[in-house]
């Protein structure tokens, strides 16, 4: 056991995998799995899940509040329905202020998140931080951002396979009562799971709501906007869509099987959920020690070895993705010079070439030192939205996006994960993400268009980036428009 302040630590008896003890909890709307599918090197060493939740820190139309919950799971609570506690105007000014209210001296020997906030921050956050055109509909309508705030999370550290229950004592909670919720969440997770019957889902044929030649369009317009001087680089994005019916947690587990994934993620709500398979790693806070993992450049993986080889070393070759990571790198090194000491952004590793299960994705990774007295609220609002999911420079390559692109973007291109009361803070790049309303699911794919960019091959490279969801779902992802 290890005690610090107002943080517990207690193992957890259980041999149940990530997503067996969440399942346990049997709630789902304020609860959150945060999952290291696949482990890899420097990624995937622990996998989270958070108990009922004790509050919502939650933005929708330009209000953020925090509310709270007091209930102890199984769906029973809802922070849309629970008292608002405070309200605020600036969803960045509400994250520093309810990080600052719950910080707790960080303890060696800890997992890394023990309590704090955990869930989603949509791409259009960026609309408190920049003026930016309002051309598109939001559909759906999803909050902005929505986190959990967790006072208790169970932690797996897969190396070991050991679980151990963190406990917090958060300024929002009747001690005592939160108690009960923690000792039934533990009662929950170390039991037996009962036998369930498997449910299932059904998924149509996934249409595109930019047909072929819009986007082969659009492609074509963003490098004549490159070439007029306007941008270096714009992530231009396509959104698929299909008919749903079924459990989203059995979509999920029928793709975490198909394309393990080290920054997997489940988070459901009334409003919508979300079922993740990120590679790529947004930002990572420890003490004052960032780091960012920028993904640009991609080749789809081959059955045969020979092929698949071949397709690896076409990718480190290639100019055009080296140019096209390169700009990413510039970009977020500029992000991170505006809140790290001086002198302390360096590029650590650029242009790695790396296996996922379906493509290869060519990888660079950041470092910094944060300035005194900034945290992760002034660090996410330095850097926010991710600048691979931008491009360069990052305001008029946002315009760009919001005239091309149909719809709003949602949680697409925005972050999942998790922020510690310690300060410390871990979060992914929405992609390869499903994202499921009403009777809709809906996945949104893209790729860096630069000034040599081919139409027909950014549609296709951007095809790649899903085609293991839409086998996964029994879909050939038709590029017609939706009726």
């Amino acid at each position: 056991m290890v005690n610090s302040n107002t943080v517990q630590v207690l193992p957890l008896d259980t041999d149940a995998t990530p997503r067996e003890l969440y399942e346990r909890l049997a709630s789902r709307h304020d609860t959150a799995l945060l999952e290291s599918a696949r482990l890899m090197p420097g990624l995937g060493a622990w996998s989270y899940v958070t108990g009922p939740a004790l509050g919502m820190l939650e933005t929708q139309g330009g209000r953020t509040t925090l509310r709270r919950c007091d209930g102890v799971g199984g769906g029973a609570t809802s922070g849309t329905s629970a008292a608002i506690l405070r309200e605020w105007d600036d969803p960045f000014l509400a994250l520093e202020q309810v990080l600052a209210a719950m910080r707790a001296p960080a303890a060696a020997g800890l997992p890394a998140f023990t309590g704090g906030l955990a869930g989603w921050l949509g791409y259009d956050l960026v609309r408190s931080i920049e003026r930016l055109p309002a051309r598109v509909p939001a559909d759906p309508g999803l909050p902005e951002m929505r986190l959990l705030v967790a006072d208790h999370v169970f932690a797996h550290e897969h190396g070991t396979r050991r679980w151990w229950l963190c406990t917090r004592e958060l300024p929002w909670g009747e001690a005592a009562s939160r108690r009960g919720v923690w000792a039934h969440s533990r009662a929950r997770a170390a039991g037996a799971a009962a036998p369930q019957q498997k449910a299932g889902f059904r998924a149509g044929e996934l249409v595109s709501r930019t047909p072929p030649a819009r986007y082969l369009q659009d492609v074509a317009r963003v490098v004549e906007y490159i070439h007029a001087g306007d941008v270096f680089q714009v992530n231009l994005s396509h959104r698929l869509e299909a008919a749903f019916a079924g459990d989203p947690w059995a979509l999920y587990c029928a793709l975490a099987e198909a394309n393990p994934a080290p920054f997997a993620a489940y988070i459901e709500s009334e409003a919508g959920t979300l079922a993740s398979f990120s590679p790529e790693r947004f930002l990572r806070l420890e003490g004052s020690r960032v780091s960012a993992r920028p993904i640009k450049g991609t080749r789809a993986r081959a059955t045969d070895p020979q092929e698949d080889a071949r397709a690896r070393d076409l990718l480190a070759a290639s100019e055009k993705d080296r140019a096209e990571n390169l700009m990413i790198v510039d970009l977020m090194r500029n992000d991170l010079g505006r809140v790290a000491q001086p002198g302390s952004v360096r590029v650590d590793e650029l242009w790695k070439i790396e296996a996922h299960p379906s493509v290869w994705q060519m990888v660079s990774t950041l470092g910094a030192e944060l300035r005194e007295g900034v945290d992760a609220a002034g660090l996410l609002r330095a850097c926010w939205p991710p600048g691979s999911m931008t491009g360069a420079p990052k305001v008029r390559a946002m315009q760009i996006i919001e005239e091309l692109e149909p719809v709003r973007r949602g949680p697409y291109a925005g972050s999942i994960g998790w922020f510690d009361a310690a300060g410390g803070m871990d979060l992914s790049v929405v992609i390869r993400t499903v994202l499921l309303a009403g009777d809709r699911l809906m996945l949104q794919l893209g790729g860096g268009v630069v000034a040599d960019s081919r139409p027909e091959e950014e549609l296709a490279e951007s095809l790649d980036k899903g085609r293991f969801l839409m086998r996964a779902l029994g879909s050939t992802g038709s590029m017609v428009r939706n009726k």
